[in-house]
């Protein structure tokens, strides 16, 4: 880029360069830029309210998770054990069963083969009678054994079906709180996230508090209204020439162009007055003097007002950000400045040379933005006129 020598400088308001503390709309109220301090600090503040209470879900659900976890391994830990009793049960009552046959196929042979009914006593022993009466007793009881066991194993069996329902309801809980502990996860790293641009946003501006020292900064929120600039410059007795505008709408677009990148837009206003003479003299939309230098017989030109206003807030973003890059800018940049091929327009938006040399209004002029050495004054004595009347007129 050229270093342009600006062709309407002469506005001499006959006041001493200043640095201009900042107003409300409505007379002196709290400096505006230490307001953005604290809204910055309060969404810092917001961001880690969030971010804490979210960790703490997070943190409760790993903890259900874990306590699930814990009680599906003891319900296995007990379907393992069930599953080693049910078998020993069951070869339990298989030995009782061999046995009692055994003592089945042993009362037969003792009993002897059938003799004539002649020969059977009439009075059979006492030893006899005693033993069947206690084989008949061991039997029933080992009988009644083997149905306990059996019922047992049934019951083991009852048991580990219901244990492995429970299991598979755990299983489901914990399936389940897992895509729950992933959802928490995601909003635990947007969260911080947002902690993260919260707390770039309260160094910004602190930084540009600290700025304030220096001069007047370039970037921040901006001041004056709409109607505050053009109530103005009804008092200067300005000529207005630009074709499909009102002074009104026109600053209205400086107040939203600014507002899209942070840039001071009534500081950019009052640089155009400084350009154009009023507005008296803005060819093809140009209001800041861009294209414009010592030898140059024209300067860019711009389809509408928004464009125009558009490629000058972004320069001078440009001048005063450092950091400043395309892939950042509220709207791709300018293709009637920086190149009408989009990839080369961001090439040129993000290497160029005086990137950040520029961070207050009193750095402009010496070759940033403008050759004259009273570039800076001249836009902010006229800045400090606006202010003036902002705070007599509201």
């Amino acid at each position: 880029m050229s270093r342009p020598k600006r062709r309407f400088v002469a506005l001499a308001l006959g006041l001493a360069v200043v640095t201009v503390g900042p107003v409300a709309e409505a007379g002196a109220q709290a400096d505006p830029f230490d307001q953005e301090i604290a809204r910055a600090q309060a969404e810092v503040q917001a961001a880690q309210a969030a971010a804490h209470e979210a960790y703490g879900q997070l943190v409760a659900a790993q903890e259900q998770r874990a306590a699930l976890e814990a009680e599906i391994a003891a319900v296995q830990a007990r379907i393992t054990e069930i599953e080693v009793q049910i078998p020993a049960l069951q070869a339990e009552v298989r030995q009782l069963r061999k046995l009692l046959r055994e003592r089945a196929a042993a009362l037969y042979r003792n009993s002897g083969p059938a003799e004539k009914e002649a020969s059977i006593p009439l009075n059979p022993s006492l030893e006899s009678a005693r033993r069947q009466k206690l084989t008949d007793a061991a039997a029933k009881q080992d009988e009644a054994m083997m149905d306990q066991l059996e019922a047992a194993a049934e019951q083991l069996a009852q048991v580990k079906q219901e244990l492995m329902a429970q299991q598979a309801s755990l299983v489901e809980q914990q399936q389940q709180l897992a895509a729950v502990e992933a959802n928490l996860a995601a909003q635990q790293a947007e969260l911080d996230r947002r902690v993260a641009i919260a707390n770039q946003a309260l160094a910004r501006a602190r930084a540009l508090g600290a700025l304030r020292a220096q001069g007047e900064p370039v970037m921040g929120p901006t001041i004056l209204t709409a109607a505050q600039m053009a109530g103005w410059w009804h008092t200067r007795g300005y000529d207005f020439r630009v074709p499909g505008q009102t002074i009104e709408s026109l600053a209205q677009l400086f107040v939203e162009g600014g507002a899209s990148e942070h840039v001071r837009g009534d500081l950019a206003f009052a640089q155009s007055i400084i350009e154009t003479g009023g507005f008296r003299s803005a060819p093809n939309n140009n209001f800041a003097g861009l294209g414009w230098c010592d030898s140059c017989t024209t300067g860019r030109r711009f389809p509408t007002a928004r464009d125009g206003i558009r490629a000058q807030v972004q320069h001078l973003k440009n001048y005063a950000d450092s950091t400043s890059r395309a892939s950042g800018l509220a709207f791709p940049p300018s293709p009637y400045w920086y190149g009408s091929n989009p990839d080369t327009a961001r090439r040129n938006f993000d290497t160029f040379f005086a990137k950040g040399w520029a961070p207050t209004w009193n750095d402009m002029g010496r070759g940033n933005w403008a050759t004259d050495k009273a570039y800076s004054g001249k836009v902010l004595r006229v800045y400090a006129d606006m202010v003036a009347y902002a705070q007599t007129h509201g």
